[in-house]
């Protein structure tokens, strides 16, 4: 097949979809199929680009949303390029900008169109009504119109987990919705880690023989980060937590106000704020830590999760319907529910012997890998887009 993939952010961006997406192409590619991804330009970027089959059409930078670029939802330029493809399906990622683009390139040149579902959005609407109660409820009531609007159009609708079809059927769509998880290359995660590299980084920043909690994403108030750093403070005061250290790895908005309040109490020095990194030095961090520790209700798929237990990194997540299957607490992680099963949590996890933490470690990578296996993955994709071919001829 010839597939159009079209989406809103791609690499070098550092989301779930992002990495989702680079995932999608690359299966695809690996089975044979050709895949053409259109996507927003890189920063600075004034002019579109056609190359190694991405083409890049450049956009506005949301300075108010990660930098995240926003393109036009058509170019006659880019429109003429992609004419001239055979497509034999559409696949948009997203609902603005590049997304609107190819479900108007699928009505044009009458491409079947599939629509995956990622992100809730109705959780980032503080970044559009800025804590107006009016203008939040107005986000949110366009946000459902929008995906409904998508959702009513002929295309196959697929969400990457049970937790975003649930949030479909809310809005209200009846129509059937094909539940994929995101295949995810996890294979750099599993890679054996350079152990000079980790003594080296622990000494220079003197939590070497310490207990090393991660959290891992935006510093952002979807991601409640400034519930897990309060949790830890509280922790830091109790026997079990004296050890431990937290290391924050991302930025975002909440990022300075949460430095403020860290560098106000004694325990400055034991959490420690890394700022972003680069995608492909994730692996390192997550190395380097004995928990992942994260409080977000707000995961379609949980990205990190996935990538820590590929890791051997053990994971203590606030519960969300959504985990149900992955993490089965204590036998691949822990999970707590409040502030007080979050320290209970934390203290049995440090309390835990090598062996019984190896076990649960163990017990994550198994299910992890066979849960998202490469091969049942693209069978279920493959079969979504025959679907979707059916449907329009």
């Amino acid at each position: 097949m010839t597939i159009g993939i079209f989406t809103d952010t791609y690499l070098p961006d550092i989301n779930g979809v992002a990495t989702a997406t680079k995932a999608l192409k690359e299966i695809l590619e690996k089975h044979g199929n050709r895949v053409v991804l259109v996507t927003t330009g890189l920063k600075n970027q004034n002019t579109i680009s056609f190359e190694n089959d991405i083409l890049r059409i450049p956009g506005v930078s949301l300075k108010f949303l990660y930098d995240y670029r926003l393109a036009s939802f058509f170019s006659s330029k880019a429109y003429k390029i992609l004419k001239k493809i055979p497509f034999d399906v559409i696949h948009v990622q997203q609902e603005f900008g590049i997304s609107v683009f190819g479900r108007i390139c699928a009505s044009r040149l009458r491409v079947p169109l599939a629509y995956t579902y990622h992100t809730s959005y109705e959780d980032y609407s503080d970044y559009f009504s800025h804590g107006n109660s009016f203008t939040d409820r107005l986000t949110k009531e366009t946000i459902k119109r929008i995906v409904k609007k998508i959702a009513s159009m002929k295309a196959e609708i697929i969400t990457p987990s049970q937790k975003a079809r649930h949030l479909l059927k809310d809005y209200g769509i009846t129509r059937y919705i094909n539940v994929i998880p995101n295949v995810i290359d996890l294979s750099d995660y599993q890679k054996e880690p350079d152990q000079n590299r980790i003594d080296k980084f622990k000494k220079d920043h003197n939590i070497s023989n310490r207990k090393v909690f991660l959290y891992l994403g935006r510093i952002a108030k979807e991601k409640s980060i400034d519930f897990t750093v309060n949790t830890f403070i509280k922790f830091k005061k109790t026997e079990e937590g004296k050890s431990a250290v937290l290391l924050i790895v991302g930025d975002g908005p909440l990022e300075k106000e949460l430095k403020e309040k860290v560098s106000a109490t004694e325990y400055n020095s034991e959490i420690i704020f890394l700022g972003s990194v680069p995608h492909e030095d994730t692996p390192f961090y997550y190395s380097l830590a004995d928990f992942l520790i994260s409080a977000s209700k707000t995961e379609t798929q949980g990205l990190t999760y996935l990538e820590s237990m590929s890791s051997h990194l053990l994971v203590i997540a606030q519960y969300d319907f959504n985990l149900d299957g992955l993490i089965e607490d204590g036998e691949t992680g822990f999970f707590f529910n409040d502030e007080s099963t979050m320290i209970a949590k934390m203290k049995q996890a440090v309390l835990l012997d090598p062996e019984t933490k190896k076990r649960i470690e163990e017990n994550a990578f198994v299910r992890c890998t066979c849960m998202y296996s490469e091969d049942s993955y693209y069978e279920r994709i493959m079969h979504v887009y025959r679907k979707a071919q059916r449907a329009l001829f």
